[in-house]
Formats: C-alpha cells, structure tokens, sequence
C-alpha cells in the first residue's frame, strides 16, 4: 500500500468516528469541563502547545497564538463524535452460573459539528476570532421493557413500554483572543468566550403500551421540554516561556464563569447511596439553572530533540477545582428552590505525545491521556491518539483520532416497585473523536 493510499485510508476512517464524552449520562449536568482541540493538539494528547497560531489556542494557552511573522489564516475544523453506552446486571442461568454480561440497555449516539475562525499576525501582536460548538449534550437512553403473554401466544416478547431519557443542544461559543510578546523569550495572551445554546430538549419518563409490571410507572410521565435559552462566559489566560532554542514551557489558566439556563424541569442531587449525581424530573414545574463551573490549571512543555528528522515531545498537567462546581436553581420568582454542591475534590490529567516528520515533510502523532474523574476512581479515564496532516505554501490539512473505553456501576435508571437486585448495574462506555483541521493561508 502507497503512503498516498494509506493516509486516505486513515482520513477515511477519521471521518467516520468520533469522540464522546466520557460518562455521558453525567454530561447534561455540567461534569464535563471544556477541552476544545484542534486535530493536530489532539492527536498528541490535547496539549495547549501544539496549538501555535490556531485559534483553537483561545480556549486553552492564548499565548501560543503569538508569531513573529505577518500571518492572515482562515482555519475550520469538522468534529465527528460517537460513542457506545451499555448497561448490564448480573443474572443466573438454569445451570447456576452469574452471567455478568447480561446487557439489557444498548445506546449509540454519533453527531458532527463545525468550527469556523480566523487568524491575524503583525507587527509584534497576534488575534484570532472564531464561532466554535464548544459541547454537544446529544444523550438519548432507550430502555425496551417487554412483556410475556402467556403459553399459548405467538407475539414473541411484546413491547410493553419504554424507559426514556433525552437530552439535545449544543453549546456554542464565540471566541476573541490576543497575543503578545513580552522581550524575546515570553509570550502572552488574553481570551473571552461567550456561551451561546442552540436546539436544547429535554425529556425523562416512562411510556406504558401494556399493563406490565415490570415498568417502573403504569402512567405516561414522559413530557419533553425545551428550555428557553442558556449562555455563560469563559476567561482564559496564557503565558509561554521559550527556555531554550528546544524547550518551550507553557502557562494557562481557565477562569469559568456562571452559565446559565431558563425553563429547565431536570434537576440534580447526590444519589445517597451512590454518593453519585443523579437526575430528578418535575412535570410541574419550571426552574432556571445556574451553575458555577470549574476553573482548569494548565502546565505544558515542548520538547525538541536534537534528530537528523524534527521530531516534537509534548508533555501537560492539567489540575481542575472541582470544589467551586455547584448547581442553583430558582423558580419564577427568583427564589432558591434548589441546591447542588457537592464539593468533589479537584482533579488531575496528565497529557503526553510525540510528533515526527518523515523525509517526505509528512508528519505522525501518537499520544494518550489519563484523566482523573472528581465523581469516582472508577471513572478515571484513558485516552489513545493518533493522527497525520499534509501542508504546502497555503494548505494545511491535519486530522486527530482518539478512542477511549471505560466501565463503572451506578444504581438502575428506573427503579421498579418491589425488585430486589443483588448489585448494581454495569456501565460499559466507549467513545471515539475524530477532528479533521483545514487551514488556508494568504
């Protein structure tokens, strides 16, 4: 197989996946902090160095965007997200044996969005400005509940009714950034971000076809909402040291603000036996969201040896205060109704890839990188990722991929009346992202 062939294998392949979000249920509740890359940043492991004069940099290090010499880019990026949730609890089989595989829930979602930016370069300062979907909160869970008709019957397994949950919308996110330099060696940067939602439904229930006891509910109480309209804002602020001609350090911080949400009837507490969020539902009333999100700390560093072919090392610690995460919400009269602060202790990431040119200018990326969870040890979180590009004078093509897969247990969904189970249910999680990055420069 030529180069030529397998790179338009891989880009093939890149476009047909995806990254989702791990521990997806937890999503809509805000427990996902944003980690907007562009494909080449992802593909060493999402580190805010490899992000030099792309816009993308406004959402991590704003520093990196400085450059020293006259740019005017346009730069898009297409994300492709997928990812495999199932749930599972253990049974016994007719010889006496526990089957723990029994899974009786399978959701797949796969979803695309775009980016669009621009980039500017002289005389001693660098910006950029750009539309970007910053969170697709996508999550739809079907549980079929099938019912028996007796001996006799010739309806194999009637649907009896179904468990649902379904949440949709996206976050998006205006981005403005500056950058510049500060003597020879230093660089620094400012960004804003203005949150803006876009297609947000929400619904939680059950829907009976049969009187079947195996429903958690006999009553429709499955009502789907749309709220109003959400937004928030983000600070990011970025410093980069060149150490040396090799070494390159890198500084930055994420300062959250509130965000914001009207109309809501989902709400969120700490499930006392798991110690874990849960989602409740009020068919009655309305309630306006606000939530304090998580500040994120950033340290980076560039590497590059001394090889006969450029070959770049890129390493990241990334500490996030979970401790000022917390949920309010309020009724139409503005007053407290609700809430959520759970407290979590801050967590950790650790970020690490390599990037080598062959002969031919082609680059390839390896990288992972392993992500404490504040909710759990169990949903801590390993990343692998890969990826290429291609360039001349004026194009720069890059594509990233990173696949995950994680396990942990959580309490059923929809608890029936008068079940007993002996353990908790099993959930399965795999997830894939893939971004395909375009640059045109004049």
């Amino acid at each position: 197989m030529t180069r030529k062939h397998l790179l338009t294998l891989l880009l093939l392949m890149t476009l047909s996946v995806g990254l989702a979000f791990g521990q997806v249920y937890f999503n809509y509740m805000g427990m996902e902090s944003i980690n907007k890359q562009s494909a080449r940043s992802l593909a060493v492991g999402s580190n805010a160095l490899a992000l030099e004069q792309n816009p993308v940099a406004g959402f991590n290090n704003p520093a990196t965007l400085f450059s020293t010499t006259d740019a005017f880019k346009i730069y898009a990026n297409l994300n492709t997200q997928s990812f495999i949730e199932r749930r599972a609890f253990p049974v016994q089989d007719s010889f006496g044996d526990f089957l723990a595989e029994n899974d009786y829930v399978s959701n797949r979602f796969q979803g695309f969005e775009g980016d669009l930016a621009m980039y500017y370069s002289q005389k001693g300062f660098s910006l950029s400005a750009g539309w970007f979907t910053l969170n697709n909160l996508n999550y739809q869970y079907r549980e079929e509940i099938r019912s028996d008709l007796g001996s006799g019957a010739y309806s194999r397994d009637p649907l009896a009714g179904l468990h649902l949950i379904d949440f949709s919308g996206y976050n998006h996110g205006l981005n403005i950034a500056l950058a510049h330099d500060i003597g020879n060696r230093f660089a620094i940067g400012y960004a804003y971000t203005r949150y803006f939602t876009s297609g947000i439904s929400e619904g939680f229930g059950v829907i009976p076809i049969l009187n079947d006891p195996k429903l958690s509910s006999k009553d429709t109480t499955f009502f789907a909402v749309q709220p109003t309209h959400g937004n928030g804002s983000n600070i990011n602020l970025g410093l980069t040291a060149k150490v040396t001609e090799r070494l390159t350090l890198g500084l930055s911080s994420m300062i959250s603000g509130h965000y914001s949400l009207e109309n809501t009837k989902m709400t969120v507490n700490i499930d006392s036996t798991l110690l874990l969020p849960a989602y409740s539902v009020s068919a009655d009333s309305s309630y306006d969201l606000k939530m304090n999100r998580p500040n994120t700390y950033s340290l980076s560093v560039r590497y590059i040896p001394a090889n006969e072919l450029k070959t770049v090392l890129f390493a990241q610690f990334d500490l996030i205060n979970w401790k000022s995460y917390g949920i309010a919400y309020f009724d139409a009269a503005d007053s407290l109704v609700l809430e959520h602060s759970p407290k979590f202790s801050p967590s950790w990431a650790f970020r690490a890839g390599v990037e080598h040119q062959f002969f031919t200018g082609v680059p390839l990326r390896f990288g992972f990188a392993y992500e404490e969870n504040p909710m759990s040890k169990e949903m801590n979180r390993m990343t692998i990722n890969l990826g290429s590009g291609w360039s001349n004078d004026h194009v720069t093509l890059d594509f990233g991929l990173g696949i995950y897969q994680n396990m942990y247990y959580y309490n059923d969904l929809f608890p029936v009346e008068g079940e007993v189970r002996a353990s908790r249910d099993k959930v399965k999680e795999q997830g894939l992202r893939g971004n395909l990055s375009l640059s045109y420069s004049f």
